[in-house]
This record gives C-alpha cells, sequence and structure tokens, in this order.
C-alpha cells in the first residue's frame, strides 16, 4: 500500500559487516560507476586500540569502500544500507528482474505512475511520470539507508543548464512532499560543462551533486570550482581508451614513449592521484570516488581516496588476508601483511609540486578535455541515454497496460 507517496514495508539491502570497531567518520554516500551502490562506512581507530583486521578491514580505516553490486539483487529483510542509488539502469533492473527482492521496488514505480491519476497523492503535483518513479523508489529507499540516496538526473540533458537545475529543483520538491528532507539527498550530474555549472547553482542552494564521467583534470577542476560534492572517475574506461588507441601519448609530462613498447603509466590511476592532490590543496570541499579498479595492487595504489568502488572479487581476495593491524608494536600475531597503509594523504598533496588553475571557461574546458576525454565522455553519454530510452520504453508500457 502507499502511504504520504511511499511505499511502506522493509526492504533492506545486505551489507556485510567491515569491521568490528567503532567508526568516527562516515561516508557521506557512495554510488558506483554503473549506478550501483552501497557505502561502507570509514574507520579511525588507532592501531593500538583497534581489534585485529584483514586488509579489507584494515582498507576501511583509510577510505569508504563501496560494493559494485545493486542493492536490488541482495536485498533482504533487516539489514541497513548506508547509501543507495536511483538512476534509468536501476530502475529498468527492477522492471525487467525476476527476482522476488524486486517486488516492492517494482510496486513503488506502480504507485508512482499511478499517482498521477490520484488528485490525493502526494505526486500528483508531478507531472513527469519519470520523474514520480524515480522519486517514489528513491523515497522508499530513504527509509531503508542511514545515509543519502543519489538521483541521477536524465542525461538527456547533459548539455543543458538549466534544463539540469529545473530538473533537480524538481525532484527535490518532489522528494519534499514525501517528506524526505533536502540533507539526506544527492543528484549525479554529467561531467559536462552544462552539468558542472548546473552544479555551482545547485550546491549554492544547498543541494549536493555529484560529478560522474570525470575523464580529464579540467572536467575535475571545472567540478571542483562549482562546489561539487564528490567527483567520480572510472579508472577502467580510461585504461581500456588508451589500450585501444596504442598511439596516443598517456603521460605528456613524461619521457618518451617507443610505440609498442607496453607502459606502465596508467592514467585512470594518475588522474584520481592528481584529482586528489588537487582537491586537497585547493578545493578541499569535493571528494573523489575511484572506480572500476581491477587489481588489489589498483587499490593499494589509491588507499587513502575518499572512496574506493570494489567489485566483489577484490573484496573477498582482501577478506582472505590477514594483518597484524591493530596488535600494539612488537605483538605480532600473525604472518602476512601489516596492514594497509594510505598511498593518498594530504601529506603527499602537499609536497606534490602543482599550480592553482585558473577559473575555467567554457572555452578553456573544451581545449584543456583532450581526445580520451572527448570521446569518452560522448559514448558514457549515449550509453546513458540508451539506458533512459529503454526505461521510457517500459514505463510507457505500464501506463498503458494499467490504462486497459
Amino acid at each position: 500500500m502507499l502511504l504520504n507517496g511511499k511505499l511502506q514495508g522493509q526492504a533492506f539491502a545486505k551489507q556485510r559487516n567491515v569491521a568490528p570497531v567503532h567508526t568516527s567518520r562516515t561516508a557521506v554516500h557512495g554510488i558506483s560507476s554503473r549506478g550501483k551502490l552501497v557505502v561502507r562506512q570509514a574507520l579511525e581507530v588507532p592501531p593500538s586500540r583497534a581489534t585485529a583486521a584483514n586488509e579489507l578491514e584494515s582498507l576501511s580505516r583509510v577510505s569508504s569502500v563501496v560494493p559494485d553490486t545493486y542493492a536490488f539483487e541482495t536485498l533482504v529483510p533487516g539489514a541497513k544500507m548506508a547509501a543507495a542509488s536511483v538512476s534509468a539502469a536501476t530502475l529498468r533492473s527492477v522492471l525487467v528482474g525476476q527476482s522476488l527482492g524486486h517486488k516492492p521496488f517494482e510496486n513503488a514505480i506502480n504507485a508512482a505512475l499511478a499517482a498521477g491519476r490520484a488528485a490525493s497523492s502526494p505526486l500528483s503535483a508531478t507531472s513527469d511520470p519519470l520523474d514520480r518513479a524515480m522519486v517514489n523508489v528513491g523515497a522508499m529507499l530513504s527509509d531503508c539507508v542511514t545515509g543519502r540516496v543519489e538521483t541521477v538526473v536524465d542525461p538527456r540533458l547533459a548539455n543543458d543548464e538549466a534544463a539540469q537545475v529545473a530538473k533537480v529543483r524538481s525532484l527535490a520538491a518532489a522528494y519534499a512532499a514525501l517528506h524526505v528532507p533536502r540533507d539526506r539527498l544527492v543528484f549525479a550530474l554529467p561531467a559536462t560543462w552544462a552539468g558542472t555549472q548546473a552544479a555551482r547553482v545547485l550546491e549554492a542552494e544547498g543541494i549536493a551533486t555529484t560529478i560522474y564521467m570525470v575523464y580529464s583534470m579540467a572536467q575535475g577542476v571545472a567540478a571542483m570550482q562549482a562546489g561539487a560534492s564528490v567527483l567520480r572517475v572510472v579508472v577502467s574506461r580510461i585504461h581500456d581508451w588508451y589500450d585501444k588507441n596504442p598511439g596516443v601519448i598517456r603521460n605528456p609530462n613524461g619521457p618518451r614513449e617507443l610505440a609498442g613498447v607496453p607502459s606502465s603509466y596508467d592514467p585512470g590511476m594518475e588522474l584520481v592521484k592528481e584529482l586528489y592532490c588537487y582537491g586537497r590543496r585547493f578545493h578541499p570541499k569535493t571528494k573523489i570516488m575511484a572506480a572500476g579498479l581491477r587489481s588489489r595492487k589498483d587499490v593499494m595504489d589509491l588507499a587513502g581516496v575518499d572512496y574506493l568502488v570494489l567489485p566483489g572479487r577484490l573484496m573477498s581476495q582482501l577478506e582472505q588476508v590477514a594483518t597484524d593491524q591493530g596488535y600494539n608494536d612488537g605483538l605480532s600475531a600473525v604472518e602476512g601483511s601489516s596492514g594497509v597503509e594510505a598511498a593518498l594523504t594530504t601529506a603527499v598533496a602537499a609536497a606534490r609540486v602543482m599550480h592553482k588553475w585558473e577559473p575555467l571557461t567554457e572555452e578553456s574546458w573544451r581545449s584543456g578535455l583532450g581526445l580520451a576525454a572527448s570521446e569518452l565522455l560522448d559514448s558514457t553519454l549515449k550509453r546513458r541515454c540508451r539506458d533512459m530510452d529503454e526505461l521510457l520504453v517500459l514505463l510507457k508500457d505500464r501506463i498503458s497496460s494499467s490504462a486497459e
């Protein structure tokens, strides 16, 4: 049943226990590279007072670890999520999925679509059925999480600043009608020039934003200058682009690269490091999220960044490695790893030689994109728009079926 616009009933996502110790810092929110979710808490405990930890637990003391999995795939009664995301991809997975865990969210979508015909519904003032579906599922998830719910803004608006601002304001108002406060929400905008400028307006109004599809320093700096809350970098996409384009120079500031000779320089990893250091030096409000990590080495090289999105395979590997972290000096009780040390810290950022960028204009932003970021931004936007088109067909079919 629908009460105050929200589907009632408990639907929660299962979440592994990261560490049996108290946390002194909680991640604001965390969403993975493909509209996925669930944030873990970052644990800050002096090693001499902490219990023994495996590498995953040790890592969670220096970075917030985000499991790269759909919450809808792991819904079980009784567990609380730390954060959640609503996007075209997640709603589509609900509508086409066969899992019983999807059913409560499918009911929420159906109720939102029907709300357009019910003047008594809090969502009746929201004319767009897509917005009603996104908000009703997001409002339902807000009852299931301790942190924020991220709503991914329609990617078809990526190059229209005013339309993105208007859309977020409309979504925020719809959430307010369902009694979801603004401080429980964050809105994801693409790393286009229009997207970063929309973030500037929204952040000034107290609406938190995430900028995703970040593939270059120009995009990241523009988002920082706009005051975005979080930047998301998908390392693997950048890595794969350079593998497919071997003639492109990976490190413009490094030694000359020989054609056909494998390079150890990973532009995606280096972009995360540079954004982290730049942000710590000049824009400490903005947090950095790294996704698309494929190896334990990738994880260790970025340990200390604000958010790390990890696939289940890597999380299992890290869980299986015991460490002696947590024992007093000289009392090692295990063999092997001594624990995860932060590779990225404020001290590392302070020691890095970098200049502060002048305020970017659209022209300087475009000239700073580079070939990789330009192509990746374009291809990612097209893929996101296809997801949206597929979702709209499904919603149209639902509306037509319910009207018969």
